[in-house]
């Protein structure tokens, strides 16, 4: 069952990551240096200020080790296709989201295998340690992220009537595949679902809510516009949970449906609160200042 869960998720990943593709265009990388201040501030937040929270969290925290390895896990893994339907819903800076979805995507390459081993080497007992091949493990998560980003990105240059024929599709599919691999990892890991909801549960929301938090204030201190402000928010928030899952649970990296259970329990909560912060701020148009401001670089 645990190889079959190590198959579903990976490859559910790279058609999800594939559709994104389809919605990407070059620009989208290069708006860092026409818009520097936003998509800056957003990657400092997502990469830097993710972890280091995550960490400070655990660390505070009585928690097992295992749960906090996942909770570092998924605060390694930012961005997902799923924080610019919240921009959108949210009604901030769509392209800005887009942007630091891209970047970070490829940007997690690099990060996660490294800082990942760092974790485990100081989460786990001695006798607990996992350590990844880095270089492995980079091309390993390439595979699953950037080449089906960037195929994705080339079918939707050369054929978009066909991309738009198949996004549906290939939506359905993946989340179908996706959901079979989360009730596979629920069902083996149920006896550890209770502990789970207690010790970890708790610090997944906490994370969730001072990340966007900070997040907030972050881009509120820098001047920001509105919109942009809440695309920071929303993607500090929006963890790539399925990314996280693949990496426990999948064999070539740490094969542990244990650790699993954290990014797949952490997917549930951000959506809550994301749906939250989204009522709010329909609730109160104004709350952070004039919603239709001109962006501001």
């Amino acid at each position: 069952m645990s190889d079959l869960i190590g198959l579903i998720i990976p490859g559910s990943l790279a058609l999800i990551m594939f559709g994104m593709g389809t919605g990407l265009m070059v620009s989208d990388f290069t708006r860092l240096v026409r818009q520097p201040k936003a998509v800056s501030l957003g990657l400092f937040c997502q990469i830097i200020m993710l972890p280091v929270v995550a960490w400070i969290l655990v660390k505070a925290i009585s928690i097992q080790p295992v749960f906090a390895v996942g909770i570092m896990l998924i605060a390694l893994t930012p961005g997902g296709a799923v924080s610019n339907l919240f921009t959108l819903l949210a009604r901030g800076d769509i392209a800005l989201s887009v942007t630091l979805t891209a970047i970070s995507s490829l940007l997690a390459v690099f990060t996660v295998p490294l800082l990942l081993n760092l974790a485990l080497i100081n989460l786990l007992g001695e006798g607990q340690i996992l350590r990844l091949p880095v270089g492995q493990t980079m091309l390993q998560i390439a595979l699953i992220t950037v080449i089906p980003v960037t195929l994705g990105m080339i079918v939707n240059a050369r054929v978009p009537e066909l991309t738009q024929k198949l996004a549906g599709t290939v939506k359905t599919l993946s989340m179908l595949f996706l959901m079979v691999a989360i009730a596979g990892i629920i069902s083996r890991e149920r006896a550890n679902l209770v502990p789970l909801l207690v010790d970890a549960g708790p610090p997944a929301i906490l994370l969730n809510c001072v990340t966007m938090g900070l997040g907030l204030l972050v881009a509120r201190l820098a001047r920001l516009a509105p919109k942009q402000v809440i695309t920071i928010t929303i993607e500090v928030g929006i963890q790539n949970a399925i990314l996280a899952t693949a990496l426990a649970v999948a064999p070539q990296f740490l094969g542990r449906t244990d650790i699993g259970l954290v990014p797949t329990i952490y997917g549930f909560t951000m959506v809550v609160i994301m749906l939250l912060f989204v009522g709010l701020l329909r609730v109160l148009p104004g709350i952070l200042g004039n919603h239709e401001a001109t962006v501001r670089q």
